[in-house]
């Protein structure tokens, strides 16, 4: 692969960590739609993407969401669903649908939709969880240098899964919603669903933990495998605090102390297996913390083990990684210490500088870095901003 082909993959496997992200704390459906259709437009570089709807009872599929379309398509627009439209082709089968000469295709019909905005390309992928399919993801495109490829499906089926296992959580909770209503006797019920719930969510982080390790392998550039590698530890910690939240029989506050502790500890593991030399020591009180919160303040102290791990060490070097958690005068204090010699001056992409910036301004999160026998930085948040207006998170 070349360098530019290496990007390209790396932006789309981002992407999709990203969407992962988005959906582990959002529970619109109409806004994850239009996200997924955002970053599908993205991936494949293109300025038209949607959502499709499937209408089983006149058989047809609802532009539900989409960028770059006309005013008016959104919402109101509806294309045939029969096997001979790309879409419909998709939906009825499973089978990604590429097409690269929409205008001089033998198997579907030109859907006046896309004849109207001068789409000659498409790419469409079925969103299909454990029962009926929603619908499907397309991705379209005009221009005359763009071919899409299977690489580029895979990308959109990625996301088409993440929507299609938020859509159930949003049945599954509905449901449940229904289940409180009802009789006691229903709880059993509402348990299994809740099972199955979390069973799900953990399988689609799996899956796209898998499909990072997949094109990691695929690299032989070692800067890109790196990178990828930390899209996918990233991933990974994002499994772990739905597991410990799951594990905790808590709705939407995380017990952060004991969960950091955790993520110290399979850290460990994960270094030791990768023949690192690097030690993570824990000293750690306990916090809670709301959900919403807790993942970037997670993310946030996985970026700084990273970075600590990769840089602060010669290869073969001892080292030995300190994370701590203190609570005092209204604020939750994290640091990160390395008894290392120091980040580089100017770090390269890949150390997620820019993601730690991005994750702090959400959590009001104030960062400071001292270089002093190593290099440790604090991470200083109001412990106000660990809750949420609605909730009565027990901090004392």
């Amino acid at each position: 692969m070349t360098n530019k082909a290496i990007e390209y993959r790396l932006r789309q496997q981002s992407l999709i960590s990203e969407f992962g992200l988005y959906a582990l704390d959002n529970r619109d459906l109409a806004a994850l739609a239009h996200e997924a259709a955002r970053l599908a437009a993205e991936g494949v570089n293109s300025r038209l993407a949607k959502v499709l709807r499937y209408q089983p009872e006149d058989n047809r599929l609802l532009v539900y969401a989409g960028v770059g379309w006309r005013e008016g398509v959104v919402g109101q627009t509806t294309i045939d669903g029969e096997l001979g439209s790309p879409a419909g082709y998709a939906l009825h089968t499973g089978q990604a649908v590429i097409a690269n000469h929409l205008q001089d295709e033998d198997r579907f019909r030109m859907p006046e939709l896309l004849a109207e905005h001068g789409v000659d390309k498409a790419i469409n992928v079925i969103i299909q969880g454990k029962g009926k399919p929603f619908g499907v993801l397309e991705a379209d495109t005009s221009a005359r240098n763009r071919v899409f490829d299977a690489d580029d499906a895979a990308f959109l089926q990625s996301l088409a899964n993440v929507l299609a296992s938020a859509y159930e959580r949003t049945q599954t909770e509905a449901a449940l919603e229904e289940a409180v209503r009802e009789k006691d006797g229903l709880l059993r019920e509402k348990e299994a669903l809740l099972d199955e719930l979390n069973h799900r969510v953990k399988n689609n982080l799996q899956v796209v933990s898998n499909l990072l390790s997949i094109e990691t392998a695929r690299l032989d550039d070692p800067v890109a495998q790196q990178r990828f590698r930390a899209v996918r530890n990233r991933v990974t910690t994002l499994g772990r605090l739905h597991q410990h939240l799951y594990q905790s029989g808590r709705a939407r506050v995380v017990e952060f102390g004991q969960y950091l502790e955790e993520l110290c500890e399979n850290l460990n593991l994960f270094y030791a297996s990768d023949e690192s030399n690097v030690t993570i020591v824990s000293d750690i009180a306990p916090a809670h913390a709301d959900l919403d919160r807790a993942i970037p303040l997670a993310l946030i102290v996985n970026e700084l083990i990273a970075n600590s791990s990769k840089h602060a060490f010669q290869q073969g070097e001892q080292g030995t990684v300190r994370v701590r958690l203190r609570r005092d005068a209204g604020y939750l204090t994290i640091t990160v210490a390395d008894n290392g010699q120091g980040m580089k001056s100017t770090p390269d992409q890949g150390d997620g500088h820019e993601l730690i910036a991005l994750l702090g301004e959400r959590i009001d999160a104030e960062v400071q870095t001292q270089a002093d026998n190593g290099m440790t930085v604090t991470i200083k948040v109001p412990e106000q901003a660990l809750r949420t207006p609605e909730q009565d998170v027990n901090v004392a």
